[in-house]
């Protein structure tokens, strides 16, 4: 399933939002994207979730994190990034670095990202779910 058209990234913005209940919308989306298996996540993302869980929120919240197909990063994703980043600041648009990993890690995979945060739109070759 991994880097089919049909697989979706979900960014931090969209956890926080759907873990905490804050948007009716993001909640039931996520959850129908979890029943029909088709989110994937990656190691930046996980670690933005992991930082910023309450302990007892871990045990409920990182077994479904361990449920999700993980994408590999390579060292041509690590490459690539650098100059996804450079060629943003190139033109004037920053990007908190975390961020640039994430979209390309999902340029190389080639899924959709599912993201809150508007700066991802700067990046014209990246895929975006539009629930």
């Amino acid at each position: 399933m991994a880097g089919s058209i049909d697989s979706i990234m979900l960014d931090t913005s969209v956890w926080i939002d759907a873990l905490r209940g804050k948007t009716p919308h993001i909640v039931a989306v996520t959850q129908a994207l979890l029943n029909d298996d088709r989110i994937v996540i990656c190691g930046p993302v996980i670690f933005e979730i992991k930082r910023g869980l309450r302990p007892a929120d871990r045990k409920k919240i990182l077994p479904l994190m361990d449920a999700l197909i993980p994408l590999s990063v390579d060292e041509a994703v690590w490459d690539n990034a650098g100059d996804l980043d450079a060629s943003l600041r190139k033109k004037g648009i920053t990007i908190p670095p975390m961020d640039v990993i994430i979209a390309q890690i999902c340029l190389h995979h080639k899924v959709s990202l599912f993201t809150l945060d508007e700066h991802f739109r700067s990046i014209s070759e990246l895929k975006f779910f539009e629930p």
